[in-house]
This record gives structure tokens, sequence and C-alpha cells, in this order.
């Protein structure tokens, strides 16, 4: 005589009920260990302390455009570990233009970024694209020098701490 073997043939309520047990089990072995969740590194933090754009009609907007992207391209970025876990750069837009021609209009963008102290680093782009879609275009070019001047500058600060580091051991 043959008995059944258990779950020979699991409906899938049973497989989801041995799925959440098996998560659980894992979870709560996974909490014994705190150390594990508790390790944070600190993050330095980096203040812009001047952003600069030309003097014109949308000048404001296109400087709160660009302090936002520094502001969110700055927590991605890696800045190295500091002393004191702050960072000063400024950034000053040196040249924006606007060239509108019969079917394309031609956004140019060049940005100087400088840390506290420290060097400085220069970004430029210039693109094109349908007059319908300056606005868009204005914020792409912002958005890829913004970036450029943050990567470039998170480099130099990593550089500069781990130099210090070194000097310090």
């Amino acid at each position: 005589m043959s008995y059944p073997t258990p779950m020979a043939n699991p409906s899938r309520r049973e497989l989801l009920q041995l799925f959440g047990a098996a998560v659980t089990l894992i979870a709560i072995g996974g909490a014994s260990n705190g150390a594990a969740f508790a390790k944070q590194k600190k993050t330095t933090r980096v203040s812009w302390t001047e952003v600069e754009v030309p003097e014109d009609k949308l000048r404001r907007r296109r400087e709160r455009t660009l302090r936002s992207v520094l502001k969110k391209e700055s927590k991605n970025a890696n800045w190295g570990d500091h002393k004191d876990n702050l960072v000063e750069a400024s950034v000053k837009v040196v040249e924006f233009q606007v060239q509108q021609k019969e079917h394309v209009v031609r956004v140019t963008c060049t940005a100087v970024g400088k840390l506290a102290g420290g060097p400085s680093v220069r970004t430029h782009f210039s693109i094109g694209d349908h007059p319908k879609r300056q606005d868009k275009l204005e914020k792409m070019v912002l958005t890829l020098v913004a970036r450029g001047i943050v990567t470039r500058l998170a480099a130099i600060s990593r550089d500069r701490a781990a130099r210090a580091s070194r000097k310090a051991a």
C-alpha cells in the first residue's frame, strides 16, 4: 500500500503559504544581526554657496532649474570622506544663448564650477531642437551642464579627501 507523499502536487495557495513562511524565516534570521542594518555611512553634504545665471527675463526660472538639478545630483555623487562632512562649491553660468533660426532653436550653455579653496572646472553644451520644444531644451541643457559640473567637482573632492586621509595616517 502506498501512501500519498505530502505536497506531491501543491496548490497555488499552498505554494504561497510556503513562500511566505520562508520569507518570514529569512527576515527573522536577518533581523537578529541588527548591526548590518545600523551601519550607515555618513554622507558628505554639499553647500552651493553661489549659483549665478546671466541676467535676462528668464533668469529666475533658469537659476531655479539649475539649483534643483545641482541639489539632486549632489546627493547622488560621491564627494569623499571629509572631516566636517561639508563641501562648499559654486557655479557660474558664463554663457547662455538661445538662437532661433527658421526651423531650429539652438541652446548653448557654458558654466564654471569651483570648490571652495580648490580648482575650477568648465562644462559646455550646445544642442538644437524644434522651436516648439525650447523650454524642454533649455532645461535639458542646464541639466547636462549641472551633471557635468557635479561629476567633475565630486572627482576632485574625492581626490582631495583621499590625499588628506593619507597625510593624516
